[in-house]
């Protein structure tokens, strides 16, 4: 019965606003470009160099493209907004260098050839990626700029609702997907190479779908009450799990234990800025 309801609601929402299921086909679409630039850039330089300007420029235009379409809650005030960015921000930070710290402490352990070679090679990519890093922070605003416009929202009069809104991000993704990875996989004549990965990896792939478009909806659902500008630099929380889950499979083990009071630090702060939008919230209802 669910999947009538999903798509007597679909139609209707195209008859009433076609816009709306165009936005989200194209945030959905637009957005995985973004992930794959991100993906690209990651595998070259590495999270350490990328992630604070990636997260800097995601919760800068995130944030104020979300407030700007969808608007924010009467009760939070745009300097409590600012401020516990601010807390996330420099949460993200944190966790960023407890990783700068593993890495450089994993260099100096290296060989002095290893360290020659990884310092030149670090040094001619890091200009041209920065570049890409910010070009695909820019693209993934298109994910909070769907939400903001598609997604129903209180006092808007139309949208979708969170399943029926993700559905549509999702068609978008794959759609994005097939045309951008599939070009490249043709041009480069490399479909040999995914058709042979195996279920192995193909298998923790859609398992990596999985959790991340489940998380959207969970997302979509918070959005739905609280609005983009306000759940979506709560979003860069997902950054500390993936640390958490490096803790987990050994990708800090025998690191300093600078690097780890830095994941706690990041942690902290984390937390903190999602208390302080909680009371800022609050304390105006």
């Amino acid at each position: 019965m669910l999947g009538e309801e999903l798509f007597k609601e679909l139609a209707q929402a195209w008859r009433q606003k076609p816009a709306i299921i165009i936005v989200a086909l194209a945030a959905g679409g637009v957005f995985v470009i973004g992930v794959r630039i991100t993906m690209t850039v990651f595998t070259a330089v590495g999270l350490s160099v990328t992630a604070p300007v990636q997260t800097g420029m995601s919760l800068i235009l995130g944030t104020s493209l979300a407030a700007l379409v969808g608007g924010t809650p009467a009760a939070l005030a745009p300097l409590d907004l600012a401020i516990a960015c601010l807390l996330l921000f420099a949460a993200a930070m944190a966790t960023v260098r407890a990783r700068i710290v593993r890495d450089r402490w994993l260099f100096e352990a290296a060989p002095r050839q290893l360290r020659d070679a990884a310092g030149g090679t670090s040094r001619r990519l890091i200009v041209k990626n920065m570049a890409l890093v910010g070009l695909a922070a820019a693209i993934i605003t298109a994910y909070p700029l769907g939400l903001s416009y598609s997604l129903r929202a209180p006092g808007r009069e139309y949208g979708l609702t969170p399943l029926s809104f993700v559905s549509v991000l999702v068609t978008g993704s794959l759609i994005g997907v097939v045309l951008t990875s599939g070009a490249v996989l043709t041009l480069r004549r490399q479909w040999s190479t995914f058709l042979r990965a195996g279920w192995r990896m193909h298998r923790y792939s859609l398992i990596a779908a999985s959790a991340h478009y489940g998380g959207n909806i969970i997302n979509a659902f918070a959005t739905g009450a609280l609005t983009a500008a306000v759940s979506w630099p709560i979003g860069t929380t997902s950054q500390l799990w993936t640390y958490v889950w490096g803790l987990a499979t050994g990708e800090f083990k025998g690191a300093p234990r600078k690097s780890y009071l830095l994941i706690a630090s990041g942690a902290l702060l984390y937390l903190a800025g999602i208390l302080y939008l909680r009371w800022a919230l609050l304390r105006s209802a």
